[in-house]
């Protein structure tokens, strides 16, 4: 088996490195799989709030992820930067949440009472300019917590699809598309090491081709959707 930390902390280098990941493939989606990470945990949420068109049309529908995780937590913190969504997620009945920016000198400082041993950070740093430097940020306020983070696949069979007819399907507000190797090398960078990767569909599948595209995900977790890191912050000298 390849060392994959000399690759990771820069002491080995290879210009085409063929790496083969060990991923755990789920057939269940994304959300079902952080619902069944967080149950029976204390929970930190990171970047909560989600579109705040979508909350509230997802709180009476039961999918909105939050909600998801209040339900199945011992407790569950969720922190945003997005005012107007904290400010509706209180409306709706979610007072465990605040309004908190990682980047913030003391914004963390307020949380360092709270009992957590889970930090959720659910399709977050994708969008962000600088994610080593956000987990850095959590993984030094939060040394002894389990990491949970998700992203979508650089390598999702959806995107070669596209690719084939010259289109890339995109959120106009992500920055960095994360593949097995680069999602380990960006969290090794932000202070953590990766325990475990899941491979799983972003969604149920709701139709005839979604089914295919999910049989097709089960023989090549590497077209699968998303993938979801779970990780440990490093111990000194790792």
């Amino acid at each position: 088996m390849v060392d994959l930390t000399r690759y990771l902390d820069g002491s080995a280098f290879d210009a085409d490195f063929a790496y083969a990941p060990q991923i755990i493939a789920q057939s269940i989606s994304r959300s079902e799989v952080l619902v069944q990470c967080a149950a029976g945990r204390h929970v930190l949420h990171v970047g909560f709030a989600d579109h705040v068109p979508l909350i509230a049309d997802r709180v009476r529908a039961g999918t909105w992820l939050h909600m998801q995780l209040c339900g199945v937590a011992k407790s569950c913190c969720g922190v945003d930067v997005n005012e107007e969504a904290v400010t509706l997620a209180t409306s709706l009945g979610f007072d465990d949440v605040r309004v908190l920016d990682v980047m913030d000198d003391s914004a963390l400082a307020a949380l360092s009472a709270r009992t957590v041993d889970l930090v959720m950070v659910p399709d977050v740093i994708e969008h962000l300019a600088d994610a080593a430097a956000f987990l850095q940020r959590l993984a030094g306020a939060f040394a002894h917590a389990e990491f949970v983070i998700s992203v979508p696949n650089a390598l999702a069979l959806r995107n070669g699809l596209a690719a084939l007819v010259g289109v890339e399907r995109i959120n106009t507000d992500h920055r960095v598309w994360y593949s097995p190797y680069t999602l380990q090398k960006t969290l090794w960078d932000g202070g953590l090491e990766v325990t475990e990767v899941i491979a799983c569909p972003v969604s149920r599948a709701g139709t005839i081709a979604g089914h295919w595209l999910r049989a097709l995900m089960g023989t090549r977790p590497l077209w699968s959707d998303c993938l979801i890191a779970k990780a440990r912050v490093r111990s000194h000298g790792s």
